[in-house]
C-alpha cells in the first residue's frame, strides 16, 4: 500500500464557500446558456420537433448511466479518501479500471440500442429516427465526461470538474445551434447532432484538465487495485443513479407513451424551469461531495454535523425564492422564455416547483449517505420512490396529462426526501435542522 503524508480533513467553511462561488458561477452560465439554447430550440422548432429532441434527450441521459455504472460518485469518494491517505497507488488504479469499464459498457449499449431502433420508432410516436440516432453518439460522450467531473471533484478541484459540461459545452451549443440555423435549415436531428459536437469538445477539455491536475504522485505510481470493493459499491450506486434519474425521468417517458410529441414538449419546458430550483442544491452536492468524504473517513462526525447545517441554511432560501417565482409566474415564465405554445405548461410548472422546493430543503441526503458507505440505503429509498412514480404517472398522465404527470412527481419528491432523512439520522445520527432542545 502506498501512503503519503496525510492532510487535515476539515476545511473551514470560508473556503468551502469560496469553492461554491466557483461552481454557483459555473452554475450560472449553465442556467443562462442553457435556457437560451432551450428557449431558442422550443421556438424554432416548436412543441413537435422539440418533443423529438426532448425524448431522445431523456432516453440517451438514462442509458448513459449503466454505461457511466455509477462510477462519477465512486471517483470523487474514493479519489477524496486516497489523496487523503497519501495512496496514489489506488488512484491510479481506479482510474484505469473506470475507463476501460465504461469503454466495454459503452459498446453493448450503443449496439443494443441500434438494434432497437426499428422497433422504437415504429411503437413510440415520439421517437425521430434521425435525432435518435445522434442521441445514440451523444450517450458514450455524456458518461465519459461525467467521469472526468467526478475524479476532479474528488480532487477538491470542483470548478475544473464542472467547467467542460457547465461551461465549455453550454456555450459552444449555443454558439452552435445559433450559427446553424442562421446559415442552414434546422430541425431536431440537427440540434441533437450539434449537442454532439458541443459534447465531444468539452470531452477533449476534461481530459487534458484531468491530466494537467492530476498529482504528480499518481503519474509515479505503480497502479493498485480493490477491485472486490470498488465493484461491491459500484452496483449500489449504478442502481442508484439509474433509480434517480428514472425518478427525474419518468413523468416524460410516461407522457411520450400516452400523449403525443406536442405534450412531451409542453412538459419538458416545465420541467426544465422548475429544476433550476434546485440548482443551489446541485452546487452543494458538487461541493461538498469530497469534504464529506474526508470528513467521515477521518471520523469528525461533530465537523460533519456543522457543515451540514450551515450548508442547508442557504440551501433553503435559495430554494425558496426560486420555487416562490416559478409558483407565482409560472405561465408568463413558459410563455417569455419558450412562446405562447407552452402556456399550458403553467400549473404543471408550479407544481414541480413545489416538490423541488422540498427537495432543496430537506437537503444533501443521498449525498450523505453515499458519500459514507452507506449507498445500500439509498438505493432502497429510490427504488421505492421508482415504483411509486411509475404506477402514480401510469394512473393520472392518461387521465390529467401534464398535471397528473407533475403531482405524480412531486408526491414521490415527498416520499423519498422523507426516507431519505429517516436514514441519515439512523445511520449517521445526523439531523439537518438542528432541534429546539439545542
Amino acid at each position: 500500500m502506498q501512503t503519503g503524508n496525510p492532510v487535515s480533513a476539515r476545511t473551514p467553511f470560508s473556503v468551502i464557500l469560496k469553492g461554491a462561488a466557483g461552481s454557483a458561477v459555473l452554475k450560472g452560465v449553465n442556467l443562462l446558456f442553457g435556457l437560451l439554447a432551450t428557449a431558442f430550440l422550443g421556438r424554432v422548432l416548436l412543441p413537435k420537433q422539440y418533443g423529438y429532441y426532448a425524448f431522445a434527450s431523456t432516453v440517451v441521459t438514462l442509458l448513459a448511466l449503466p454505461v457511466q455504472a455509477g462510477l462519477p460518485q465512486l471517483m470523487t469518494r474514493e479519489i477524496a479518501k486516497y489523496q487523503l491517505a497519501g495512496q496514489w497507488g489506488y488512484i491510479r488504479g481506479l482510474l484505469l479500471r473506470a475507463n476501460q469499464l465504461v469503454a466495454v459498457l459503452g459498446l453493448v449499449v450503443v449496439a443494443v440500442l441500434v438494434l432497437a431502433l426499428p422497433a422504437l420508432v415504429h411503437s413510440i410516436p415520439a421517437v425521430d429516427r434521425s435525432t435518435f440516432i445522434w442521441a445514440i453518439v451523444l450517450m458514450p460522450l455524456i458518461a465519459l465526461n461525467r467521469l472526468r467531473g467526478g475524479a476532479l471533484i474528488g480532487l477538491r478541484k470542483v470548478v475544473l470538474g464542472m467547467l467542460p459540461d457547465n461551461g465549455i459545452r453550454a456555450v459552444l451549443f449555443l454558439l452552435f445551434i445559433g450559427l446553424w440555423y442562421w446559415l442552414l435549415p434546422f430541425n431536431s436531428a440537427i440540434a441533437m447532432a450539434l449537442q454532439v459536437a458541443a459534447t465531444a469538445i468539452a470531452f477533449v477539455a476534461g481530459a487534458a484538465l484531468l491530466m494537467r491536475h492530476l498529482p504528480p504522485q499518481v503519474h509515479g505510481a505503480r497502479a493498485s487495485f480493490e477491485s472486490k470493493a470498488w465493484l461491491a459499491s459500484i452496483i449500489p450506486l449504478t442502481l442508484t443513479d439509474a433509480l434517480l434519474i428514472f425518478n427525474l425521468q419518468a413523468d416524460l417517458l410516461v407522457l411520450g407513451l400516452f400523449r403525443d410529441a406536442a405534450d412531451v414538449g409542453v412538459y419538458r419546458a416545465a420541467s426544465l424551469v422548475a429544476l433550476q430550483v434546485t440548482i443551489g442544491l446541485t452546487v452543494a452536492n458538487e461541493v461538498l461531495a469530497p469534504h464529506i468524504a474526508r470528513l467521515h473517513q477521518a471520523g469528525d462526525r461533530a465537523g460533519l454535523q456543522a457543515l451540514m447545517r450551515q450548508a442547508l441554511g442557504w440551501l433553503a432560501l435559495s430554494g425558496l425564492v426560486l420555487a416562490g417565482v416559478c409558483m407565482v409566474a409560472g405561465r408568463e415564465i413558459l410563455v417569455f422564455v419558450f412562446g405562447a405554445a407552452y402556456a399550458g405548461g403553467g400549473t404543471a410548472l408550479a407544481i414541480l416547483a413545489f416538490g423541488q422546493f422540498i427537495t432543496v430543503a430537506a437537503g444533501t441526503g443521498s449525498l450523505l449517505l453515499n458519500m459514507t458507505g452507506h449507498e445500500k440505503d439509498v438505493l432502497r429509498v429510490f427504488a421505492i420512490s421508482a415504483v411509486s412514480n411509475v404506477g402514480l404517472n401510469v394512473a393520472l398522465v392518461p387521465r390529467f396529462g401534464l398535471v397528473g404527470a407533475a403531482v405524480a412527481t412531486t408526491t414521490c419528491q415527498l416520499v423519498t426526501n422523507a426516507l431519505l432523512i429517516a436514514y441519515v439520522r439512523r445511520r449517521l445520527g445526523l439531523s439537518f435542522w438542528p432541534s429546539r432542545k439545542a
